[in-house]
Formats: C-alpha cells, structure tokens, sequence
C-alpha cells in the first residue's frame, strides 16, 4: 500500500510514517504500476514498528523502559500514576519475521551508506589507501632529494635530523590539509543528497493524502 494508505492503516497522520521511515522502520518494495514509485510492506513495517516503538506514546520501548527504572517501584507511591503498559510479545513466527525486516534494513543502510559516501567498499578503501600511500612515498622521495646537497654538507647529525623533521612535517600537514579538503566537499555532496530524500518522501506522502 501507499505511505498515504498505510498511515490510514496504522490510525496515524503522514508526518508519523515519515518520522518511522527516517529511524529505518517502514520497509519498501517496487511499485510494478509505476516504476520508479515504491509501496510500503505493510505487514513487515507494521510488525517492526509494533516492536519497536510504543504506538500509543510515540516513544521508542526502551525510552519507555528506562523511564520505569527511574519511576517509584512501589505501587503506593505517585497515586494516581497509570500503571505500567506491559511490552507486547511476539510469537515465533512474528520474532522470524521482525529478525528478517531488520536484516532487510541492515541492508538498506549499507547500501544507503554505499550511495552517499558514507561506507566504501573493501577493494574501494585498499585502493584509496594504496593512493595515499603513493602520494606520501612520492612527496618523501621528494624531500629526501631536496635537502640531498644540504644533508651531504652537514655533519652534525642533530642538525640534519632537525632539517629533516622539519621539512617531513611541513609536508604531512600539506598531505594532511588537501585530504580534508577533499573530506569536506565529499561531505558537503553527502548533505545535499541526505537532503533530496526526505523532501521526495514528504511530496510523496501530500501526493497520496
């Protein structure tokens, strides 16, 4: 069904199934009426979000159960105070498919991560780290060579020690800087993308209400 139809299923307006979709909640499939489109499982999502968060309240359970820890224990104290909701329990078949709605999601992380820069892959990162490490061998070659007539003329060791760390840490903040520099702008595209889905998602569910 749609976010607009499962909101209605779920006796809740739209801005609340945005908000689960954000926390990983609402699990989504293909539209095969139109492409491009997704609807929500509803079963699945229903059962994880049953799981997860308190419907009633709107808090997640383990806010709710922590602030039973920090409540009175005694049933006298605080009076007129409601009792406590018990968790709702799954049975065996539910527990297999709440296990399998986050494994979906775990997924959906990762190559939402993947997407956005956030997580790289293994053969991406060995070959990320073979550039720098290329980049610092050169640039160490490179310094090595400058100071070769200077060194060669010096005979106090502590001398050329100091010439050396000098000029190797100069360069490594140099490496160090423009690897920010790139950092930044990755991250700053990362923002920009983070930002198109929640605005897609939100036209969406005014499109469906």
């Amino acid at each position: 069904m749609t976010k607009g139809e499962f909101a209605a299923h779920m006796n809740v307006g739209p801005s609340a199934v945005s908000n689960w979709n954000k926390k990983g909640l609402i699990l989504l499939a293909p539209d095969p009426e139109r492409p491009g489109k997704q609807l929500v499982d509803a079963e699945r999502s229903a059962l994880l979000i049953r799981a997860s968060v308190d419907t009633t309240r709107g808090r997640p359970r383990k806010a709710d159960q922590a602030a039973a820890e920090q409540s009175p224990s005694s049933s006298g104290e605080g009076g007129g105070a409601s009792p406590e909701r018990p968790p709702q329990r799954l049975n065996a078949l539910e527990q297999i498919r709440l296990d399998e709605a986050r494994e979906r999601i775990t997924r959906r992380q990762i190559e939402n991560g993947q997407l956005l820069g956030q997580l790289v892959s293994l053969p991406e990162y060995e070959r990320r780290a073979g550039e720098m490490g290329r980049v610092v061998r050169e640039r160490t070659h490179g310094v090595v060579r400058k100071l070769a007539e200077r060194i060669a003329a010096e005979t106090d060791p502590r001398t050329i020690i100091a010439l050396l760390g000098g000029e190797l840490d100069s360069m490594f903040d140099k490496v160090a800087g423009e690897l920010e520099a790139e950092a930044q702008v990755e991250r700053a595209v990362d923002v920009v993308l983070a930002a198109v889905v929640p605005d897609e998602e939100e036209a969406d569910l005014e499109l469906e209400g």
